[in-house]
């Protein structure tokens, strides 16, 4: 059982490599897929409303908005990443280097690692001569600083809808976000320095479970810093504040591009964040066809009709997710030199 389990993996890991070669295989399995998830999606709302919703005149300038969300998405995202960098005197990141990283890591599925954008954040820590696990804790603090600004955000939202301050939802929909509570009480208390280096310890010898658990504990120990130190890292809080903003507001004017809806900005917040229990960066492929579907149903839950959530929630992906394939693409050979570095520099350390 374990002998086939781990040949199981294996070839899982084969796979994955092969496809990090053919970057445009990986492009065209996500189109198929976002094609196939909205030919069944439209299909089951009836194809005259879809395109009748389609085909009626809209006000082409939230497009523009779109655009702009995503544009200060990155750029909130950049600030993060070289505040992320310098933690505990850690390695300096330049804007170049930084932008690079974030175009490369949000077009994922263009340019890189089928696995997600954040091994593109791993590389460049890397290549700035941060060690392997100083490396890995980074990264982890990163995507735990994502969900942390994205659960404080539906914890407040949901209070206010809680409390009908800013439209109603249920108490099934609301009370959900009150478990991002316990999890910040139980990371505080395992970064304390009581019983940080005991809990974020692992060695060789033990099990994965256990060297997951540790892992997990140094990259919220580097979280902690992080957020425990405004006065250095503060642009770096804010940028990951800008960057959820700016993608939220990206789909807020694909939706009001479509018209037709009519959502709180409580709603809007909470059905983004139930759409996004993963982000597209940490999805092989961006999770094409798996955000598509989410986040439809997500603000339909929310009480958005369900075909102006369909086509709203496919012109914000065109934003979020398609047009980083250009630059990510004319990014392609700086990538490669990236990733044989980081190949190189993990045999030799």
């Amino acid at each position: 059982m374990k002998r086939n389990a781990r040949a199981a993996r294996e070839l899982a890991g084969r796979m994955f490599v092969a496809l990090e070669e053919k970057p445009l295989v990986v492009i065209m399995v996500a189109a198929g897929a976002t094609i196939a998830t909205s030919l069944v999606l439209a299909a089951s709302a009836g194809w005259p409303k879809v395109l009748h919703r389609v085909y009626t005149p809209h006000a082409w300038l939230w497009l523009g908005v779109c655009l702009g969300g995503e544009l200060a998405a990155y750029l909130g995202y950049v600030l993060t990443i070289r505040d992320m960098a310098r933690v505990d005197d850690g390695p300096e990141l330049d804007m170049a280097v930084s932008a690079k990283t974030v175009v490369a890591g949000f077009g994922v599925f263009a340019a890189t690692r089928s696995s997600g954008g954040f091994a593109v954040d791993y590389w460049a820590f890397r290549r700035a001569g941060a060690g392997k696990r100083d490396a890995a804790s980074r990264v982890l603090a990163l995507g735990f600083l994502e969900y942390a600004v994205l659960g404080v955000a539906a914890l407040v939202a949901s209070v206010f809808l809680y409390l009908r301050a800013d439209g109603h939802a249920s108490d099934s929909t609301t009370l959900p976000s009150l478990t991002i509570i316990p999890i910040f009480l139980l990371a505080v208390w395992a970064t304390s320095p009581k019983r940080f280096r005991r809990l974020s310890h692992s060695g060789r010898g033990e099990g994965w479970i256990r060297r997951t658990f540790a892992n997990s504990v140094r990259g919220a120990g580097t979280l902690r810093t992080f957020l425990t130190n405004p006065h250095e890292h503060g642009l770096g809080v804010a940028g990951s504040g800008l960057y959820w903003a700016g993608d939220i507001l990206c789909l807020w004017a694909a939706l009001q591009l479509v018209g037709g809806t009519r959502i709180t900005v409580s709603a809007l917040v909470l059905a983004y964040t139930g759409g996004y229990v993963l982000t597209r960066r940490a999805l092989p492929a961006g999770g094409a066809g798996i955000v598509e579907v989410a986040l439809t149903f997500a603000l339909f839950w929310m009480g958005v009709r369900f075909v102006p959530a369909l086509v709203g929630v496919l012109v914000y992906r065109l934003f979020n997710f398609w047009l980083p394939i250009v630059p990510a693409l004319a990014l392609m050979p700086a990538v490669d030199r990236l990733r044989a570095r980081f190949q190189n520099a993990e045999r030799t350390t």
